[in-house]
C-alpha cells in the first residue's frame, strides 16, 4: 500500500511540474496566393494571380490520441489569405505543457461565420451562398487573359495534422507561446492528378473551357463551363482521378482539389475527411 501511494504522489508531481503554456494559430496563403503563381510553375506556361482567396476556418482543436482535448474553438471565421499574412485565427492560453499530437481544423460551409480579416460584404456572401472557399483571379499566357470567380461548398475536416520536420500536432512550451500556422495552398487548384505526388500544374484545359459555353468565349471561365468538360476528352496522361468514380468533369476535378488546400505549418500534411 505504501508503494502504491508513493506512485500516485509521483504521478501528481509530474503532472504539476509540467506547467502551462499557450498556442496561437495563424493562417497564411504563401506567395502563390499573396503574389502569383509564375509561368515557370505551370507545365503549359500560364501565370495565375489571385485577387481574393476566401476560406471559412473553424473547429480548431488541440487534443491527443488518447481522446483528451486541451482546447477547441468551434466558431468559424472568414479569412482572405490573399491579404498579407500570417493573420491570427485563435489563441489558447494556459494549456498543459506537453505534446498534443492530434491537431485538427475544418474548412466548412457554415452559414453563421464571422469576419476574420475578410470584408463584411464577403462574409455575408460566403454565408448566403453556403460557400467554404471562394477564389477570384486571372490567368495570363502571352496576350490571352482569362478570369475566374469560383465558389465551393466543400465540407472538409483536416485531421491528424503533422509536419515532418516538427512532428505530430503541437508541443505546448512551459511558460511560453507556440505559433502554429494553418497554411493554405492555392497552387493545388491547378494540379493535374488527384493522387500522384508527381502531379503538375496545368491551365490549358481550364482556359479552353471558356470556348465551351453557349455564348462562346467571353474571357471568363465559369464553373458551369468546367462542368461541360468531360475528363475522358482530355489527354490520357492528365487529370488522373485515382479511381474516384464521382469525378467525371473538370468542375468535379477542381472541386476535389479544393479539399486538398489545407496544410499544416508550411508543407506539413493533414488527413482530409469529407463530410
Amino acid at each position: 500500500m505504501k508503494h502504491w501511494l508513493m506512485g500516485v504522489s509521483c504521478l501528481g508531481l509530474v503532472a504539476c511540474s509540467s506547467g502551462e503554456g499557450n498556442v496561437t494559430f495563424t493562417t497564411y496563403g504563401e506567395d502563390f496566393i499573396e503574389k502569383e503563381i509564375p509561368a515557370s510553375a505551370f507545365e503549359d506556361g500560364w501565370t495565375v494571380k489571385y485577387d481574393k482567396f476566401l476560406v471559412k476556418l473553424g473547429e480548431v482543436k488541440v487534443a491527443n490520441h488518447e481522446g483528451e482535448t486541451a482546447a477547441e474553438q468551434t466558431a468559424a471565421k472568414v479569412y482572405d489569405v490573399h491579404r498579407p499574412g500570417p493573420v491570427n485565427v485563435a489563441t489558447f492560453n494556459d494549456l498543459a505543457s506537453e505534446e498534443w499530437d492530434e491537431v485538427s481544423y475544418a474548412i466548412a460551409p457554415v452559414t453563421d461565420a464571422t469576419a476574420g480579416n475578410a470584408d463584411a460584404e464577403d462574409v455575408t456572401r460566403m454565408n448566403t451562398e453556403g460557400w467554404s472557399v471562394y477564389v477570384e483571379g486571372t490567368a495570363t499566357k502571352g496576350t490571352v487573359t482569362k478570369r475566374f470567380r469560383w465558389g465551393f461548398p466543400t465540407n472538409t475536416v483536416y485531421e491528424h495534422c503533422e509536419n515532418e520536420d516538427i512532428g505530430d500536432g503541437v508541443t505546448v512550451p512551459k511558460g511560453g507561446t507556440e505559433t502554429v500556422q494553418l497554411t493554405i495552398h492555392g497552387d493545388h487548384l491547378f494540379f493535374d492528378d488527384l493522387q500522384s505526388a508527381d502531379a503538375k500544374m496545368r491551365f490549358d484545359a481550364i482556359a479552353a473551357a471558356d470556348s465551351t459555353g453557349v455564348v462562346g468565349p467571353d474571357g471568363e471561365i465559369t464553373l458551369d463551363e468546367l462542368g461541360l468538360v468531360d475528363l475522358t476528352a482530355l489527354p490520357s496522361n492528365q487529370y488522373g482521378t485515382g479511381g474516384a468514380g464521382s469525378v467525371r468533369t473538370l468542375r468535379d476535378f477542381i472541386t476535389a482539389l479544393v479539399r486538398t488546400v489545407g496544410h499544416y505549418r508550411g508543407e506539413g500534411e493533414c488527413s482530409p475527411r469529407v463530410r
